[in-house]
């Protein structure tokens, strides 16, 4: 990064520092000159997911010169840090005169979209056992009870199929298809008690991990 860039631009940001908020409104974009800061993003349980943390040469807060749109994510820094910060008339002529600049713009663009198609794609791979885990999460505040070992938590395999099919619009078959899926990944096992009735178990621990409590 030249000398007089660093100069007109850069700001030295103290460690744990906000640099914006997701929701504020946002003018100006932001390239790391030394340091590290965290992006993150809340869910729908109000919790901070860690969507990046970016270093040295890395962009953020881009799409805001781009876009009318507010912030969609939170930028804090993990390390003191030295960051420039660009305005949205600075921004435009560096683009329409500098064109190392700019290309290096539109390579950041390009590998934001293809992250975003990779996490998109994830996500709708994941959905039916997150959805599915959300289900027993519910129905054991109802109907679950703990082990002896009150290790594992326990749900009744039929009155479970049944609780699907009226509350989620979940045939038997594909109940048992994602059942079968989640058995398969080591996250559940179906187990008999002495009288022969079957039940679901598995971890709390299970839940914690895809922050669904």
């Amino acid at each position: 990064m030249p000398i007089d860039l660093v100069e007109k631009f850069g700001q030295k940001f103290p460690e744990n520092t906000v640099i914006f908020r997701e929701g504020e409104p946002g003018n100006d974009m932001f390239i790391i000159q030394s340091g590290e800061v965290i992006i993150s993003k809340k869910s729908q349980k109000n919790t901070q997911h860690i969507l990046a943390i970016l270093k040295n040469g890395d962009f953020l807060g881009e799409m805001s010169l781009f876009t009318s749109e507010n912030r969609s994510a939170t930028a804090i820094t993990i390390t003191e840090s030295i960051i420039l910060r660009i305005d949205k008339t600075s921004f435009d002529f560096m683009l329409s005169s500098n064109l190392p600049f700019a290309k290096k713009m539109i390579t950041k663009l390009c590998e934001r979209l293809k992250n975003a198609d990779d996490q998109i794609s994830e996500l709708v791979a994941i959905s039916p056992d997150i959805k599915m885990l959300q289900s027993l999460n519910s129905f054991w505040k109802v109907a679950g009870q703990k082990d002896k070992s009150h290790e594992f938590l326990l749900l009744p395999y039929i009155e479970f199929i049944q609780y699907l099919k009226v509350n989620e619009s979940i045939n038997e078959s594909d109940a048992n298809h994602r059942l079968f899926k989640l058995k398969e990944k080591g996250m559940l096992l179906l187990r008999k008690d002495t009288q022969g009735k079957v039940y679901i178990s598995f971890s709390p621990k299970v839940f914690k991990y895809f922050n669904i409590i």
